[in-house]
C-alpha cells in the first residue's frame, strides 16, 4: 500500500507529509530528478504537458508543508501508465529529505481515477480520486486508517527540481538549527562544568580558610612548662639553700648532697625540652593548614580564571587569605619564641645550679 503523510490539520501543522510504504531502499533525490530529466530527453518535454485525444497533461505535480510530489501520466483511452516521485521530510529527521519512486497503472472512467502502485519498492496499493485536464486529487490513506486529499496540478519537471530544492533547503536550515542548538547545549554543559570547578574550588577555600581560623583561635596551653620550670626553680632554691649550708667535718658530704640536687635541676630542665616538643605539633598543623589554603586559593583561582564573569560563594577573598596566612606565620613565630624561652630558661637554671654545686664542692671537699 502507498504511504504519505496526510496535510496537517489547521492550525496545527504536522510535519510529515508523503512516503511510499515498505520501502525497502531509499534513492537520493537527485537520482528521482536525473530519471525524469532522462525521460525529458527522450521526448516527455518538462515544458509543456504532453497532449493526445483526451488532452490529458502527462507531468503532475502536488506540494505540502513536508513533500513534494510528481506524477508522470500517460493515458491510452480508460487505461493509465505511468510513475510516482516523491522526496519528503521524513518526521523521524528534519534535517534532510528522502526521495521514493515507484511505477504504477490505473483506469480512469470519466473524471474518475484509480491507481494500482504495484513493483518497484515491493509496495502494493490503490488510490482513488478524480482526475481532470487541470487537477488531479488523489485521496490517500494514512496509517491511522483515515484519509487526506492530495491535489496535484499540471507542471514539469523544472517545477518539481525547483520545489524539491526549496525542500532541501529547509532541512539545511533545520540542519543548522540542529547544529545551532546542540552547539548551545554543549556549550550550556561546559559552562555548568566549569562552574562546578568553580564552586568546588570555592568549597575547598573557604573549609580552608575555617580551618586556620579555627585553628590560631585555639590559645596554646603552656601549663605544663610553667609547672616544669616552677620545679627546676624549686629545685634550684634546693641546691642553694643546701650549698649555703655546708660546714664541719660533713661539709664535703653534704656538699656531694647538693651536687645531685643539681642535677636534679638539669634532669627537670630537661623537662622543659620535651614540653617544647609538643609545641612543633601545633606549629605543624598551623603551618600544614597554611599551605593549605594557599594551594586551595591557588586552584580556586585557575579554576575562575576559566569564567572570570561567575563569582561563587567564598568565605574571603585574596586579602583575607593573605592576612589569615600572615596571622599564622606570627603565630608559629610566636609559639617557637615563647617555648624556645622556656626552654632557655631552664638551661640557665640548671646551669646556675651546677655552678652552685661545683663551688660548693670546691670550697668543701
Amino acid at each position: 500500500m502507498v504511504q504519505m503523510y496526510p496535510p496537517p490539520p489547521a492550525p496545527s501543522r504536522r510535519k510529515a507529509w508523503l512516503l511510499i510504504g515498505s520501502v525497502s531502499a531509499v534513492m537520493a533525490t537527485a537520482v528521482g530528478v536525473a530519471v525524469y530529466i532522462g525521460q525529458s530527453d527522450k521526448g516527455h518535454s518538462s515544458a509543456a504537458p504532453f497532449t493526445h485525444a483526451f488532452e490529458t497533461p502527462h507531468l503532475w505535480v502536488g506540494t505540502a508543508d513536508d513533500g513534494v510530489a510528481m506524477v508522470e501520466l500517460t493515458r491510452t483511452g480508460s487505461s493509465l501508465s505511468g510513475s510516482f516521485d516523491v522526496t519528503a521530510i521524513p518526521s523521524s529527521d528534519r534535517t534532510t529529505t528522502k526521495a521514493e519512486h515507484a511505477a504504477f497503472t490505473g483506469t480512469v472512467d470519466g473524471s474518475a481515477v484509480t491507481i494500482r502502485i504495484d513493483g518497484a519498492l515491493g509496495s502494493v496499493g490503490s488510490l482513488s480520486g478524480t482526475l481532470t485536464n487541470t487537477e488531479m486529487i488523489l485521496h490517500v490513506p494514512h496509517d491511522t486508517g483515515t484519509m487526506y486529499t492530495l491535489t496535484l496540478r499540471p507542471g514539469s519537471v523544472d517545477d518539481y527540481n525547483s520545489k524539491v530544492g526549496d525542500l532541501q533547503s529547509r532541512a539545511r536550515h533545520a540542519l543548522t538549527d540542529l547544529q545551532d542548538a546542540q552547539a548551545k547545549e554543549a556549550q550550556a554543559a561546559a559552562d555548568a562544568e566549569t562552574r562546578g570547578k568553580i564552586d568546588a574550588a570555592a568549597t575547598k577555600v573557604n573549609s580552608a580558610y575555617t580551618a586556620l581560623k579555627q585553628t590560631l583561635g585555639v590559645s596554646v596551653d603552656y601549663s605544663s612548662f610553667e609547672t616544669d620550670l616552677a620545679t627546676v626553680r624549686s629545685d634550684l632554691k634546693t641546691v642553694k639553700d643546701n650549698a649555703a649550708n655546708l660546714s664541719g667535718e660533713d661539709a664535703c658530704i653534704d656538699a656531694g648532697s647538693v651536687e645531685m640536687d643539681a642535677g636534679t635541676v638539669e634532669m627537670d630542665a630537661g623537662t622543659l625540652e620535651s614540653d617544647r616538643g609538643t609545641l612543633d605539633y601545633t606549629i605543624s598543623d598551623i603551618e600544614s593548614q597554611s599551605t593549605a589554603l594557599k594551594d586551595a586559593w591557588d586552584a580556586y583561582e585557575t579554576a575562575q580564571g576559566l569564567m572570570p564573569e561567575y563569582t561563587p560563594v567564598l568565605s574571603t577573598g585574596v586579602g583575607g587569605v593573605s592576612k589569615l596566612r600572615t596571622n599564622a606565620k606570627d603565630t608559629v613565630s610566636a609559639i617557637k619564641s615563647k617555648g624556645d624561652g622556656y626552654v632557655k630558661t631552664g638551661k640557665d637554671l640548671a646551669a646556675e645550679a651546677r655552678r652552685v654545686s661545683d663551688a660548693a664542692v670546691g670550697s668543701a671537699c
